[in-house]
C-alpha cells in the first residue's frame, strides 16, 4: 500500500473515532432522541414522634417491617393524661350547669323566699318604730302601781315586826325574813319603774336606723333575685365554659399524641426504642422509608437544562435488574443551579454549573430499593 493510501485510512479512522467520542461525551445523550443520566435511587424519609412524650409503654412493630398509614407504632403511657381528662370533663360539666342556671334565673322558691325576707324586714321595722303600744305603756303603769302597793305592804308589816323584835316579841329570823321581804318588794318597784321609763322613751335611734338598713338590705336582694343575672355575669360564665371546653380539647389532642402511628405506607428503617423508654416531646420515635414515593435524583448539566420538563417520561435501569426498564417521570427541577457534586459521575467537567432533578419512579412491585444504582434515559 502507497504511503498516500496509508495517510487517507489514518485520517478517515481518526474522524470516525472522533465522531463516536463527540455523540457519547458528555452531552448526555445515549442514543439520538435520548438523554442519559446516572444517579442513585433515594425514597423519602418520615421522622414520626410524639409531641407530648413520656414513657413507653409498648413498640408495636419492628424494625423492616412494612406499615400501612394510621398503623400504631409505639404507645405511650397516658395514665396521667386520663386523669387530666376526667378533672376537664368534670370541669366543663360544672361550667354548663353554671351558665345554665344563670339563664334560667331565679327558681320561685328562690323569688319567694327572696320577698318573705323583705316582709319580714319590713315587718321588724315598723314594729321598732311603733314601739311601745299604748296598751303596753299601760301594762307597765299597773304594774308599777301593784308594785308600789305590795312596796307599801312590805313596809308597813316590817315596821310592825321592828317593833315586836324590839319588845323580844319575835326571833330574830322572823325580823330578817320580814326586811327581806319588804327589800325584794322595793327591788322589783324600781325595775317595773325602769321598764315603764323605757317604755315612755320608746324605741332609740340607732335601732331605728339598723332595722332600716337591714330592710333596704333585703329589698335590695329581692330586686337582684327579681332581676336575674347581669350580662356581664353570663358572659363570663360563658368564657368560663369556653376555657373548659378547650382544655379538654388540648388534653384529647395530647391524648392521640400517646400513640405514634404512620403517616402513610412505609418501612420501618430505624426503631430504636423499647418499653419503659423515657423520651422527651418532640423526639423521633421511628425512621419510615416511604413506599410509594421513590424516586431517583440525577443532575442536567446547564446546556441541556432547555431539552427537559417537569412531567416528561424516563425509563430507570439498574444492575440488579439489568434485563428490564422501569416507567418514570421528572416530578421536580431545582430552581437553582450548583457544581456537581462528588459522588455523581458526569461526562461534563466536574466544574460544570448542573441543576437536580428528581425522577418519580412506578415501583409499584416493590423491587426498587434505595441505594441502588441507576441509568436514566430521558425519553424526548
Amino acid at each position: 500500500m502507497s504511503k498516500k493510501w496509508s495517510r487517507a485510512l489514518a485520517s478517515f479512522l481518526i474522524f470516525g473515532i472522533v465522531a463516536i467520542a463527540v455523540n457519547c461525551s458528555g452531552n448526555g445523550f445515549g442514543k439520538k432522541d435520548d438523554a442519559v443520566f446516572s444517579g442513585t435511587i433515594e425514597t423519602r424519609e418520615i421522622r414520626v414522634g410524639s409531641k407530648v412524650g413520656g414513657r413507653i409503654e409498648a413498640v408495636l412493630v419492628e424494625e423492616g417491617q412494612e406499615v400501612v398509614a394510621g398503623q400504631p407504632l409505639v404507645r405511650f403511657d397516658i395514665t396521667e393524661l386520663q386523669a387530666q381528662k376526667a378533672q376537664a370533663e368534670a370541669r366543663v360539666e360544672q361550667q354548663q350547669a353554671r351558665l345554665e342556671r344563670l339563664l334560667r334565673g331565679a327558681r320561685p322558691e328562690e323569688k319567694a323566699q327572696a320577698s318573705a325576707a323583705t316582709e319580714t324586714a319590713r315587718a321588724t321595722l315598723e314594729s321598732i318604730k311603733t314601739w311601745p303600744r299604748p296598751e303596753e305603756i299601760e301594762q307597765a303603769r299597773a304594774s308599777v302601781a301593784a308594785a308600789e302597793a305590795d312596796l307599801n305592804s312590805a313596809s308597813v308589816a316590817f315596821q310592825r315586826t321592828e317593833r315586836l323584835r324590839v319588845s323580844g316579841d319575835i326571833s330574830q329570823q322572823e325580823f330578817d325574813s320580814a326586811k327581806f321581804r319588804m327589800e325584794n318588794v322595793r327591788a322589783r318597784r324600781d325595775a317595773e319603774r325602769k321598764r315603764l321609763d323605757l317604755l315612755l322613751n320608746g324605741s332609740r335611734k340607732e335601732d331605728i336606723r339598723a332595722a332600716e338598713e337591714r330592710f333596704r338590705q333585703a329589698q335590695q336582694a329581692e330586686k337582684l333575685v327579681l332581676a336575674g343575672p347581669r350580662a356581664e355575669e353570663i358572659a363570663d360564665a360563658r368564657a368560663q365554659l369556653a376555657e373548659a371546653k378547650a382544655r379538654l380539647e388540648q388534653i384529647n389532642v395530647q391524648l392521640a399524641e400517646g400513640e405514634v402511628k404512620a403517616s402513610a405506607a412505609a418501612t420501618v428503617e430505624v426503631l430504636s426504642v423499647r418499653p419503659g423508654d423515657l423520651l422527651s416531646p418532640n423526639q423521633t420515635v421511628a425512621r419510615l422509608l416511604e413506599k410509594d414515593q421513590i424516586y431517583v435524583r440525577v443532575f442536567i448539566p446547564e446546556p441541556q437544562l432547555g431539552l427537559i420538563k417537569v412531567g416528561q417520561k424516563a425509563k430507570i435501569k439498574v444492575d440488579t435488574f439489568s434485563d428490564r426498564l422501569f416507567d418514570g417521570v421528572i416530578d421536580q427541577i431545582n430552581s437553582q443551579g450548583e457544581f456537581t457534586p462528588r459522588n455523581v459521575q458526569s461526562r461534563d467537567e466536574r466544574n460544570h454549573q448542573v441543576f437536580g432533578v428528581k425522577v418519580r419512579i412506578d415501583n409499584r412491585e416493590g423491587k426498587l430499593k434505595p441505594g441502588m444504582a441507576a441509568d436514566v434515559t430521558l425519553e424526548k
